[in-house]
């Protein structure tokens, strides 16, 4: 009987460690990541431990500082290190925090349970995760999306009543701003304590951030926080938010104030259809909901900050199976990639090409519609947030 038990997580431990291998091979040898933000977050670091200019040019990297002084803040332990350290230790990080992150939505989409429960569709999410372009370039680049999304699960996978609710949600807002969108939705679905923690807990951080480096503090908030210039190319291909599609579509990065418009009408219409798939289909629909909210409204982002693509395949797979194909056709396939890019030649895509470099935006937007849909066909007065997952089940049936 143990050895029956045991056959599945071996199973998936191998399919895990052959994932891994194959990725070792083929990414680190063949494709040769290059560490981009890895480096800039050592420079981030240096510059601030140094009593430098966090957001002018860095010593020894091309990029610039873009995200809040607290992140600077986190990085400086990487300052102390060689950059071959940081680049490999970025790698073992972010593979540590793919399985955690793989774990977590497990349980966030079939409730709380036993740990062990959670070993065998986690790893088995996780082979099959590595492959997927967000994941991708989060380790490729050295990125921090996968501890910002850990964060994020780590709160919503707390019990409801829990006093730290709230907390990974903050700090994953003070690490980058975009993550604050789910403070909004926790408030808008009634989880004051909750929004309350993690908006002080973002303000705490901060203000940490301030008695270290008061300057780069002020600077941050009151000049570079809405400078989308500093973080890239509006029309690159990469850029996969409403915005940037726009860009690309009006092949002009002049889009006031339609960019506008747009952003706040998403915000307006997702937030909504994310409180009320919270009350109707639970709080993991609602969550994520929010999350792609916040994906499609930014000005920016990236392909890699997309990884919350995992938990999404997660809840697909557990609530609305045919759509995983979807998902995968979308993340998996790298179509993303497959249009013009570089040096603004996205400004001159034909229409065709144009639809093309919009896979996330179109995802996402489908995400929204299929949540908005079925909190539609749900019964109002059925249990909400005790069933966390959106299987809901009516009460009489329960008896």
């Amino acid at each position: 009987m143990v050895q029956v038990r045991r056959r599945p997580r071996a199973l998936a431990a191998s399919a895990w460690a052959g994932s891994l291998l194959v990725w070792l091979v083929v990414v680190a040898y063949a494709a040769r990541p290059t560490y981009v933000d890895a480096r800039v977050y050592r420079a981030e670091g240096a510059a601030l431990l140094g009593g430098h200019d966090l957001y002018g040019p860095l010593v020894g990297v091309h990029g610039l500082a873009t995200y809040p002084p607290f992140a600077a803040l986190v990085f400086v332990p990487a300052a102390l290190l060689p950059t071959s350290l940081v680049e490999a230790g970025a790698v073992v990080a972010n593979l540590l925090l793919l399985l955690l992150v793989c774990w977590q939505s497990v349980r966030l989409v079939r409730g709380r349970g036993p740990w062990a429960a959670y070993v065998v569709p986690g790893l088995v999410l996780a082979a099959v995760a590595l492959w997927c372009e967000p994941v991708l370039t989060t380790l490729s680049y050295g990125q921090v999306n996968l501890l910002l999304l850990a964060l994020v699960l780590a709160d919503a996978n707390l019990p409801p009543d829990s006093r730290a609710c709230g907390v990974g949600i903050g700090l994953a807002a003070a690490i980058k701003v975009t993550p604050a969108i789910l403070v909004v939705h926790l408030l808008l679905t009634g989880r004051r304590r909750a929004a309350a923690t993690a908006a002080a807990t973002a303000v705490a951080a901060s203000a940490a951030a301030a008695l270290v480096a008061p300057r780069p503090t002020w600077d941050f908030w009151t000049r570079y926080v809405l400078d989308v210039d500093r973080v890239g190319r509006l029309e690159n291909s990469a850029n996969q938010s409403l915005r940037g599609w726009l860009v690309r579509a009006l092949h002009t990065r002049d889009t006031a104030p339609l960019d506008l418009v747009v952003a706040v009408a998403v915000v307006v219409l997702g937030l909504t259809c994310a409180a009320v798939a919270h009350r109707r289909l639970g709080a993991t629909w609602g969550l994520l909901a929010a999350a792609m909210t916040g994906l499609l409204a930014s000005p920016i982002s990236w392909t890699h900050h997309w990884v919350y693509c995992i938990p999404v395949v997660a809840l697909l797979w557990e609530e609305a199976r045919a759509w995983v194909l979807p998902a995968l056709a979308v993340f998996w396939s790298y179509a993303v990639w497959m249009v013009p890019h570089g040096d603004g030649v996205e400004l001159h895509l034909t229409a065709a090409e144009v639809g093309r470099s919009g896979w996330y935006v179109v995802f996402a937007v489908g995400f929204l519609v299929l949540t908005a849909v079925r909190s539609r066909a749900a019964v109002s007065g059925w249990p909400d947030n005790e069933c966390r997952a959106g299987r809901i089940v009516p009460e009489h049936a329960a008896s």
